[in-house]
């Protein structure tokens, strides 16, 4: 199935109408390649299967509906008003965006592709607890407790060695690519669950600008960095990092400027359409797209495409601790211990 990674109704504020066809097409800009004029809003970011879940086939249908119907749609209906006369902008539509902004940064290819990142971080995560006897042989008492307490206990108990074997088996399912895919789709349902408070109870500003010196939208369109220096910034911080700043072109003459709801010991500095430009050239997949030909664009394209590179330079986790994550997770979830009582 084809899903859309970026909405085809966000796309369409970039496009220009072809005089020839009658129909709205971009102008794409990608690396080492000459701007193209006639790309589609309807398939510049549709690609086969990016929701598909090996687990379950209709699952895929299912978030591409839920998506438009319950997150796009909404949104569509006033985001583009947004900084017009009379446009006030409610706690409620806060809310919508925050969804919206947060989805739309998980599923574009650029987030997908991160993937492997998170596998890595994963597997060091899970060696960690296998390499602590104790974490293993806790785990192993608190199991054989719970079978004694709710009458299950036989005569064989749980050891230290099943319990690695059960983490074993678990990991090596999740590293692989079906493993990898089902993961990204659950945290795209879970996203579809959980409003980010601090997005959504943020600040909610926008910048303006001129055709003539437009915006332009990657297939990564929503952008954060820390500005640490007069031009310089820490690009691809996490929604709830200090400091952090999240950017969303909407056409090319407004940009949503969020800032989260986290401590801010630096002064926001209002930033240029040319600093917007770079970082949704840094964080871009495939394309940028505009709605004209310009060599400046295609210069910041050219100078910066691919730059942040999620999971590589930007959106890491390694600065966390995870000596007692899998341990935690191993201790309180029943589903472990059913999965290895049942062997």
């Amino acid at each position: 199935m084809k899903s859309h990674t970026v909405p085809r109704k966000l796309l369409e504020q970039f496009a220009y109408s072809d005089l020839n066809t009658g129909s709205l097409r971009l102008w794409r800009y990608e690396k080492d390649r000459i701007p193209y004029p006639k790309a589609s809003p309807t398939t510049a970011t549709r690609r086969d299967g990016p929701f598909a879940d090996p687990d379950d086939p209709q699952k895929e249908e299912e978030l591409e509906t839920r998506l438009a119907r319950e997150f796009e749609e909404p949104a569509n209906e006033f985001l583009f008003r947004m900084g017009d006369p009379g446009f006030v902008l409610t706690d409620e539509h806060r809310r919508c965006l925050a969804f919206y902004v947060a989805l739309l940064f998980f599923r574009s290819t650029a987030r997908r592709r991160a993937s492997s990142h998170l596998q890595q971080v994963t597997r060091s995560a899970y060696d960690q607890f296998l390499n602590n006897e104790r974490q293993v042989l806790t785990v192993a008492a608190k199991w054989n407790i719970d079978l004694f307490l709710s009458g299950r206990l036989g005569r064989v108990l749980i050891t230290g060695g099943d319990v690695r074997e059960s983490v074993r088996d678990r990991l090596e399912k999740h590293l692989t690519e079906m493993g990898a895919q089902s993961s990204y789709v659950a945290t795209i349902e879970r996203m579809m669950s959980e409003c980010d408070e601090k997005l959504s109870s943020g600040q909610w500003n926008y910048i303006r600008t001129t055709l003539d010196d437009p915006f332009i939208i990657s297939d990564a369109p929503v952008v954060t960095w820390e500005r640490v220096g007069p031009e310089q910034f820490s690009l691809g911080m996490g929604f709830h990092r200090e400091n952090v700043e999240v950017f969303l072109p909407i056409s090319p003459e407004k940009c949503l400027h969020i800032l989260p709801n986290v401590n801010r010991p630096r002064n926001v500095v209002n930033p240029s359409v040319k600093e917007v430009n770079i970082a949704q050239a840094a964080f871009a997949a495939r394309a940028c797209y505009a709605h004209l030909k310009s060599d400046a664009l295609d210069r910041i394209v050219q100078d910066n495409f691919g730059r942040a590179e999620l999971g590589v330079k930007s959106f890491t986790v390694w600065h966390r601790d995870y000596s007692t994550a899998v341990y935690d997770i191993l201790m309180g979830d029943p589903h472990w211990l059913e999965r290895t009582a049942r062997k």
